[in-house]
């Protein structure tokens, strides 16, 4: 059945079909279902990301107060445009009643009319212009009766009080990332078309489209039967010109023609800020365009942080700018060279040469790289394989044997390793020069020889402060890569208090991000986090928002959060760092180890193995970096260990990686594997070596030697070995927020901290709290009080634990910080529960029932 409002606009009683191929994602079901529960839902997204596919899926399943409603559909693209209230009249009347004339006050009375819950989708929501209109439909959503629940599909804001309706609860919003496919999703979607994709490619694909749902469903037709479905994302070919198509059809052409012209001479430029707006377009409003032109959804989204940045869509940036090329090649150098002087001018350089070698700036290119090299050779490195590169000159157009280090240079920074070694070679310059020798050091690395870095940074006769900032960067990240944390330290901060003095832009993120990876790696969470958002902001103010070490930063992050037990904020930050990490084996194979970590914290032990073994797959032909090697080794040997298989746990440890890495790691494992087997003793002995805080252990590991150096002397019946274990633990956990290692050694570590934490001079709260919670791993709280007609309580349980000891009751009640009435009174409700008449016989009972 089909109606039609005074201005075109169609009533449909029946919710469309799902497209061909349409995977269901129950996420987003999920999410419009919380959504619905207020009387007004906006769905708001560019052009081809799933709105009205998400809706219908939604539509054909929604409840409300576990009732089905009446679903209505109206598609909404008058050109005027839309009714909104005329078209709610229309589709809750009955056909014979609707005359196609809107009353206001009559739709009101439909409303109250109504004997069930209604759902009336409004799909397309172009423009809401008429006064009249959004008068009634501001009554509407100010009168709703709860009967009525309207949602609303746009392609950018309608111009409605939202921000009053956000306040009093009358609004909810669904917006662009909540219907971006995640990697998972993609993957989905994929199989839909019979694609499946290795790991990498899919993480590129996933970068590239930021999980926009047209992108992946146009890169999956094109890949469907191609031999090298990797190649699809190359530009110039089908996909590229596939998305090309949509995109300037949907998007471009029916923008006004000065926004069209905006966005064409910005297209030059990949992110944005109101100042680099200016400068290219020679407007004094770039903050209002920005604001404008992410208001209309135009493929441009604003940085979280507090920099002022924007960027276009991956796609929609490749599209904007093969526009610019087909309408105005004659304007691309000089919109070049206006952007290398603003980021020449803003202490932005290595974006300054870009734009140089793009305007065929050669002398601005030279003098760019000879002002500012440490900064440009030491910066952060992005993952772009596909972004277009720089034309170099013959021979006869340029003399200059600088102008090869400059592209150099650029090939480093988009990771290009054989375009770099190429152009060095070309350079022909002095070896032992030390911006030549800081061109050898980073080719280097970018070739993951950590040992040829160090001989190279050694010789660079450092003289200023952005010279020692880029020795002591590249030392530390090189020593790092070694696994020698100890040693990457020291030169890792003297870098960024260098970079910092020197106003270096891209050296203080890379000194940031690798210090954030140190920190984490030594269980220094909070000073990891510390640096981890330190190196985001920088980078957020300079405008560098996806370059391959904020993968890294982001990944350090997880892991923090993986310690924490924040497991959920731990997987956001990982799928993050994936979008910035499709070229980068070592940060591939870092997240896997940090994701199965998380996984194995949830208690997902197959699935956690299955992550690495698709890693192994996948990399295991690449020439990791010592300490991710033997990261990746151990966190195996860890979850074997958690699947009884200890045998291929020891040769994990054995064999996996140098041995030399990560000693203390390898202590834990092996410490865990003699406590499974009953050799107590070994195990002590193994664990005691690093079970006190040391310079040269990482805090994670004296933690979990310490809670295994606990375990073994409990078996051993050495009381005093338990308590020190413990307290080194729980003073170590409560100083940086550490969870898992207490959450993954499930009942033992549960009823070590309820039966002894109690007994120590210090009280722990931590304890209290991880003893009486409960994790995947763990299961629930000991059963022994099922036996009691009336169980005791949690704070019960607590003064419990206490009176095994000699403190008194005021000394529990100091230690509690509660009232010594309140403390006996629980000693008075455990002796009646328990049916005992003092302390003594009180533990006793409570230890046969396995309450202690």
């Amino acid at each position: 059945m089909v109606q039609q409002d005074r201005r075109g606009s169609q009533s449909s009683v029946a919710v469309p079909d799902l497209p061909p191929g349409y995977v269901l994602r129950e996420r987003v079901v999920a999410q419009l279902d919380a959504a619905v529960r207020a009387p007004l839902t906006l769905v708001t997204a560019p052009a081809g990301w799933g709105k009205t596919a998400a809706l219908v899926a939604w539509a054909r399943t929604v409840r409300i107060e576990a009732e089905p409603p009446v679903v209505r559909w109206v598609t909404s693209h008058a050109e005027g445009g839309a009714d909104v209230p005329g078209q709610l009249l229309g589709a809750l009347s009955e056909p014979s009643d609707f005359d196609g004339k809107r009353d206001g006050d009559n739709l009101l009375r439909v409303v109250d009319a109504l004997q069930r819950p209604h759902v009336v989708v409004v799909d397309d929501v172009r423009e809401i212009s008429d006064p009249e209109a959004l008068t009634e439909l501001e009554s509407l959503v100010r009168h709703g009766t709860g009967r009525l629940r309207l949602v609303l599909s746009c392609r950018r804001d309608p111009n409605l009080p939202l921000y009053r309706w956000r306040v009093d609860g009358s609004l909810t919003e669904v917006r662009t990332g909540d219907l971006s496919l995640t990697i998972t999703e993609t993957a989905q979607l994929l199989a839909a078309h019979d694609v499946a994709l290795p790991s990498a490619t899919l993480y590129a694909l996933h970068s590239v489209t930021e999980g926009w749902p047209a992108g992946v469903r146009l890169a999956a037709m094109a890949m469907r039967g191609h031999p090298e479905p990797e190649r699809v994302l190359d530009d110039g070919g089908p996909f590229s010109n596939a998305v090309g198509d949509f995109l300037t059809g949907e998007v471009i052409d029916p923008l006004p023609v000065e926004t069209r012209r905006l966005l064409l001479e910005t297209a030059i430029a990949p992110r944005l800020n109101a100042g680099l707006v200016e400068a290219i377009t020679g407007r004094d409003d770039g903050a209002r365009v920005l604001a404008e032109l992410k208001g209309s959804n135009a493929f441009l989204t604003r940085n979280a942080g507090p920099g002022g940045w924007y960027r276009f869509h991956p796609l929609f940036a490749r599209t904007l700018h093969a526009e610019l090329l087909r309408r105005s090649p004659e304007m691309v150098a000089e919109l070049h060279r206006r952007a290398a002087a603003w980021h020449g001018t803003y202490g932005i350089p290595a974006e300054a040469l870009r734009h140089a070698l793009l305007a065929e700036d050669w002398g601005g290119a030279v003098d760019t790289l000879e002002r500012a090299w440490p900064d440009i050779v030491c910066g952060v490195r992005y993952d772009r394989p596909h972004e277009t590169a720089p034309h170099a000159p013959s021979a006869e157009e340029s003399a200059d044997p600088r102008l090869p280090l400059a592209f150099a240079a650029d090939r480093l920074r988009v990771g290009d390793l054989e375009g770099a070694r190429d152009f060095l070679r070309r350079s022909g310059g002095d070896p032992q020069e030390p911006m030549v020798r800081a061109f050898a050091a980073a080719e280097a690395w970018l070739g993951g020889d950590a040992r040829r870095m160090l001989a190279e940074v050694s010789e660079i006769s450092a003289n200023n402060d952005e010279s020692k900032a880029l020795t002591l960067l590249d030392e530390g990240e090189a020593r790092l890569r070694l696994g020698e944390l100890g040693a990457a330290g020291g030169p890792l901060h003297g870098a960024l208090v260098l970079a910092q003095r020197a106003g270096m832009a891209q050296a203080q993120v890379a000194a940031a991000s690798r210090l954030a990876v140190l920190e984490s790696m030594r269980g220094r969470l909070r000073a990891a986090a510390r640096l981890g958002r330190q190196a985001l902001v920088t980078a957020d103010r300079f405008g560098i928002t996806d370059a391959n070490d904020l993968g890294w930063v982001r990944m350090s992050l997880a892991g923090v959060y993986g310690e924490w037990d924040r497991i959920a904020e731990g997987d956001r930050l990982l799928d993050e760092a994936l979008d910035l990490a499709a070229a980068d084996p070592d940060l591939l194979v870092s997240i896997a180890t940090v994701r199965a970590r998380l996984r194995h914290g949830a208690g997902r032990l197959a699935a956690a193995l299955e992550v690495l073994h698709t890693a192994r797959r996948e990399h295991g032909g690449a020439a990791l970096a010592p300490a991710v090697e033997r990261s990746l080794a151990l966190t195996e040997a860890e979850l074997r260990i958690g699947g009884g298989d200890l045998g291929a746990a020891r040769r994990l440890v054995a064999t996996g990686g140098d041995p030399e890495v990560f000693p203390g790691w390898a202590a834990c494992v092996d410490a865990s594997a003699a406590l499974i087997e009953g050799k107590a003793a070994a195990a002590a002995a193994t664990a005691a070596q690093y079970a006190a805080p040391s310079v040269d252990t990482a805090l994670t590991w004296t933690v979990q030697a310490a809670i295994l150096t606990s375990l073994a002397g409990r078996t051993l019946g050495d009381r005093n070995r338990v308590l020190r274990g413990l307290e080194v633990a729980l003073d170590i956990a409560e100083e940086e927020s550490f969870r898992r290692p207490f959450l993954v050694g499930g009942h033992q570590v549960r009823d070590l901290l309820a039966n002894f934490a109690p007994l120590l001079p210090v009280y722990h709260p931590l304890a209290a709290e991880l003893a009486a919670g409960s994790s995947p791993l763990a299961g629930g709280r000991n059963g022994g009080d099922a036996n009691l007609v009336e169980p005791l309580t949690e704070r019960e349980l607590t003064v419990l634990r206490y009176l095994q000891g000699t403190m008194s009751n005021l000394e529990i009640a100091s230690t509690l910080y509660v009232s010594v009435n309140t403390v006996k009174t629980h000693v008075k409700n455990i002796y009646r529960k328990l049916h005992a008449g003092r302390r003594r016989e009180a533990v006793e009972r409570a230890r046969e029932l396995r309450l202690l």
